[in-house]
């Protein structure tokens, strides 16, 4: 059976994230076919990377899960983290300096040499900042077959890339956003030996703003199932009122666009009055407008979410940047039309390929959609939710795909 180990920020069932949540189930999946690791920190939250898990080796449904400290968190360094950002991209940019020959060279060298002390900087304040992973990863990588790297953005992958790049598999979880135009970048998505994509958009992103096309990569996607048990409660029962709602689920965030979708549905209420809500599910990381008809209802387990979403009119997506969106897709496989944000590429994919939603780019077509939600039949885009999911986000193509690339990695080694 062949051995290999995740690389992942952050991970745990309290874990509440779309990458880390897609490494722990596709982590647990391959525990029939292989000796499964994680390698992570001993974070529960992103904003700070304070230490919440101990640094210990523990199980957790049959995966080996070693968790490494932070040494600092991140808000202690903000000030700097601003500072070594600003660097690197005023360093980066030789063609802008004035100077001929010698000069131009021995400029051009010093400012490499700076990007790059830079760079790993950045890493470390970005965080969370466990050296002691990485010290493990080259002090035991061997002992692996294959090592997974899910997420660029952060410093377990950023530098432990570097350890053994002719075994590493990177599963970026790209999209357009600022951070992934810093220089270093371009290194770093140049070195694994195999690269796997969550969606064609997030490939075609990559393949454009890096020229890495000829490394080895594919299509993983994710496999979606329906959900195995529901809440005892009704969504009436759970919510303590009983009306019709639209749902959002994930990080309350304004990264994930959240600020604006309070603005579009305050609006929506103004100029339709009505019962609707728009009911909140996920952890908050920002003030939650007080509005009679935003209903939170906090962090849920799987069922009390399974029951939400199956009660619901419409899925909200908001986020202008996902490189997937696993909720987008379950909400599908639950035949539950999504109204997503038409400026993320991927959501925007997910809509015109499955015609199982709908989408908007102003208020006019927010409040367009969320009317024909409520006044339309919308068994024609429950089918073609269910149908989509079926046809391309199954756990059968998933795991095809990753032993194919496994093997890939083994016989180049």
């Amino acid at each position: 059976m062949k051995k290999i180990a995740f690389v992942v920020q952050r991970y745990g069932v309290e874990v509440n994230g779309g990458a880390e949540y897609f490494c722990r189930i596709l982590a647990e999946r391959l525990t029939a076919t292989y000796e499964v690791d994680v390698l992570t920190s001993c974070a529960l939250d992103y904003v700070t990377w304070a230490n919440w898990y101990r640094e210990e080796t523990t199980l957790i449904n049959n995966v080996r899960v070693h968790r490494f400290a932070t040494e600092y968190e991140r808000q202690d360094k903000a000030e700097e983290y601003s500072k070594v950002e600003t660097k690197i991209k005023k360093w980066s940019r030789p063609e802008e300096w004035q100077g001929l020959g010698w000069l131009r060279m021995w400029g051009r060298a010093l400012v490499g040499k700076t990007v790059r002390q830079y760079s790993k900087r950045w890493a470390q304040y970005q965080g969370p900042y466990a050296p002691g992973l990485v010290d493990y990863l080259k002090h035991n990588h061997k002992q692996y077959d294959a090592l997974i790297f899910i997420t660029y953005l952060y410093y377990p992958t950023v530098i432990g890339l570097n350890v053994a790049p002719e075994k590493s598999i990177f599963i970026p979880t790209a999209h357009d956003e600022i951070p992934i135009y810093l220089p270093f970048f371009q290194s770093v998505f140049r070195k694994p030996r195999a690269i796997l994509f969550l969606t064609p958009a997030e490939k075609d992103f990559v393949h454009k703003q890096f020229k890495n096309s000829t490394i080895y990569n594919d299509i993983i996607g994710v496999g979606i199932e329906s959900p195995e048990a529901v809440s005892e409660k009704s969504p009436a029962d759970i919510l303590g009122q009983n009306a019709d709602y639209v749902l959002y689920i994930g990080r309350i965030d304004v990264a994930k666009g959240c600020d604006l979708l309070f603005d579009l549905f305050r609006r929506y209420k103004e100029a339709n009055p009505s019962g609707l809500k728009l009911v909140l599910v996920g952890q908050a990381f920002m003030p939650i407008p007080d509005h009679p008809d935003v209903v939170t209802a906090g962090f849920v387990d799987e069922p009390t979410k399974a029951t939400l979403l199956a009660g619901a009119k419409a899925l909200v997506m908001p986020s202008p940047y996902e490189s997937l969106s696993m909720v987008t897709l379950e909400s599908f496989a639950a035949g539950i039309p999504v109204i997503a944000n038409a400026d993320c590429a991927v959501l925007r994919d997910h809509i015109e390929g499955s015609q199982g939603g709908l989408s908007y780019r102003n208020y006019a077509d927010f409040e367009k959609a969320i009317n024909q939600i409520l006044t339309q039949d919308t068994s024609i885009m429950a089918q073609n939710g269910r149908a989509y999911v079926q046809q391309y986000y199954t756990w059968n193509t998933v795991l095809s795909t990753f032993d194919k690339t496994i093997d890939y990695v083994v016989k180049r080694r």
